[in-house]
């Protein structure tokens, strides 16, 4: 890590020569500013969020800087904000850079008497690290700004004995360490409705209030990478397709997830005002922190608003990303983790490979579709648990793990949970076509396979071919399982359930733009029945899609489409028509019509240029 601190000056120096540069293309890039441009509707919507927040009285900084900035119940307040730099209670890496931000924004407003304690907060207050991605990168936020504002004092003034200068340069180094993984190979916790948010909210705070000019342009390229990532699984507010890292709520009712309000403001999707929807969820979801983005002077670039928008035809794109760090039963400490996803203007099918490539909370696969109606998503799983597989990324005792997970998380050992990683679940997608087998070994604890079919399907048959067709508004799926099935009445949904442990389901996506009326996508269907013959032994479905591709698929084997072999070791980066990057490459390039943003890691420089048209 110490020759990053190296870099750092060389970095500085490519900075300075082309910030002239850099300040044009800027400039040339900004959207016309009429009532109707995507920027000035995103200046209505952030006036509105920080005039919402700032009406609130919950318990947090966001709430009282939107306060501030929009001069309401100030009184308040100050009175929350002294409430927030004297209890000792809290602390940890969300305290380490909301603390800092907040000072830093509203410095100019407050009395010495604040400035005190929130400096007092960082000599005795335990600012625990945390012990994954999303806690390291609040943490050292948090740690680079207080360092960076408080310079040059001594260990006796910090909470860590290290002092002002050891703690710039170990937060300096980790996120110039970071911000180089995350634009070469990925994030350990991608594609997260949940923790986005405590991504994006630090990285705009670093943006905001860095002085290096390497680290704000570092952190803008940052921010510019992780909307660009939503953005081309963004489908009218939903972030679809497989997600490393996700809660059964979210997954279930994919516009509640936090990363929701973010497209709201961002993206202009969905026009609903979340925070007052009932069917969603309520007001305080996610402790407000996408005001950061409402207070922030970050403006999302265009093009990547076009990305977010623009479904006027379907597309395919695909990803590299890697597994959090495994530290025991592993040969790789970051194997690799391959996204699929079809996307149309109406629906979005997307999938990881799988296998374990999160512990806890990953999600492998769903079609999710435009609706006004809540729970709008299908997809199956194994509900698998075991101590070894949190022993794979955690350090505690095996034997110990799965209960001390439990405590926290309350439903890993749940045999009903809608979120799981599984060793014995694997995808295979083409297009709207996707192939779902499990091979579910004896011993392990929960033998049967689960699949989320909500109530607010307009409807949904069970057809003498075997085939199981739903329709949501104009999306049809077709779902075909190879065993034997019940079915569970819940809440907000029925639960399909197979007790059968080699396994496996066939989902085709389509809808009356493609296939007409949903009798017609039906006929078209039940043409195609998959082949599964002697599937105890083989683990093979060969399947004929509507469309005429030939999918064939062997568990722990090879997967062909029309008699060629896929190979996901040929997936790059970033690979489909809006986003380009080759694995470790450190330059990713954003196109939309004959616009590109090309940001180059390497030398710390966004690039923006017209190619001519075709």
């Amino acid at each position: 890590m110490g020759a990053l601190g190296a870099l750092r000056t060389s970095n500085v120096i490519r900075f300075s020569l082309c910030a002239l540069v850099l300040t044009c293309v800027s400039a040339r890039s900004l959207p016309a500013q009429g009532e109707s441009s995507p920027a000035a509707q995103f200046e209505k919507r952030r006036q509105r969020l920080l005039d919402v927040v700032s009406q609130e009285r919950d318990r947090g900084f966001f709430t009282v800087t939107s306060k501030f900035i929009t001069g309401r119940d100030t009184e308040w307040a100050m009175a929350m904000l002294d409430s927030l730099t004297t209890d000792e209670g809290i602390g940890g890496m969300f305290y380490s850079y909301t603390a800092i931000g907040t000072y830093l924004r509203l410095k100019d407003q407050l009395p010495d008497s604040i400035k005190r304690k929130i400096r007092q907060a960082y000599r005795t207050r335990t600012m625990y690290r945390g012990d994954t991605e999303n806690h390291w990168v609040m943490y050292y936020t948090g740690i680079y700004l207080a360092a960076q504002t408080w310079p040059n004092e001594d260990r006796s003034q910090w909470f860590n004995g290290k002092s002002s200068t050891e703690n710039f340069k170990e937060a300096e180094q980790w996120l110039n360490r970071w911000m180089n993984i995350t634009s070469t190979i990925g994030q350990g916790e991608f594609d997260s409705p949940t923790y986005f948010i405590v991504f994006m909210t630090p990285v705009l705070t670093l943006y905001e209030f860095a002085k290096d000019p390497a680290m704000k342009r570092k952190a803008q390229m940052t921010a510019d990478l992780l909307f660009a990532d939503f953005a081309v699984d963004h489908l009218g507010g939903n972030y679809c397709g497989g997600h490393s890292r996700d809660y059964p709520d979210d997954i279930a009712n994919p516009l509640s997830a936090p990363a929701a309000l973010w497209a709201w403001l961002y993206f202009g999707e969905p026009k609903t005002e979340l925070w007052g929807e009932t069917r969603y969820h309520p007001r305080h979801r996610g402790g407000w922190e996408t005001a950061s983005g409402a207070t922030s002077s970050y403006r999302l670039p265009e093009i990547i608003y076009r990305i977010a928008t623009d479904r006027s035809r379907p597309y395919i794109h695909t990803e590299t990303k890697r597994v959090r760090n495994i530290i025991r039963f592993g040969p790789e400490k970051n194997p690799p983790a391959y996204k699929y996803m079809y996307m149309t203007r109406s629906y979005a099918l997307g999938s990881l490979q799988g296998g374990i490539l999160q512990p806890i909370q990953q999600h492998t696969w769903d079609v999710t579709y435009i609706s006004e109606k809540p729970n709008n998503t299908i997809f199956t799983l194994h509900p698998f648990y075991s101590g070894k597989e949190l022993a794979m990324f955690f350090p505690e005792e095996q034997k110990f793990l799965s209960d001390e997970v439990n405590r926290y998380h309350l439903v890993y050992t749940n045999p009903n949970k809608w979120n799981s990683s599984s060793p014995y679940e694997q995808t295979f997608q083409h297009k709207d076509a996707i192939i779902v087998l499990y091979n579910i070994d004896k011993e392990a604890r929960q033998s049967h396979i689960d699949g989320f079919f909500p109530k607010t399907l307009d409807e949904r048959i069970e057809h003498n071919s075997g085939w199981i067709f739903c329709r949501a508004g104009s999306v049809y799926v077709a779902f075909f399982p190879l065993k034997p099935y019940e079915w569970i009445e819940e809440k907000v949904n029925w639960r399909w359930r197979s007790s059968v442990a080699k396994n496996g389901v066939v989902t085709e996506v389509g809808s009356s733009d493609e296939d007409g009326s949903f009798e017609e996508f039906q006929h078209r269907i039940v043409k195609s029945k998959p082949a599964f013959n002697n599937f105890d032994k083989t683990f093979t479905v060969h399947y004929k899609t509507r469309r005429g591709d030939e999918m064939k698929f062997t568990f722990g084997g090879e997967r062909t489409l029309n008699g060629k072999k896929v190979d996901f070791r040929t997936y790059k980066f970033f690979n489909g028509p809006f986003i380009q990057s080759e694995r470790g490459s450190g330059i990713v390039k954003m196109t939309y019509e004959n616009r590109v943003r090309e940001l180059d890691f390497n030398k710390v420089i966004i690039k923006e240029w017209q190619q001519s048209k075709q």
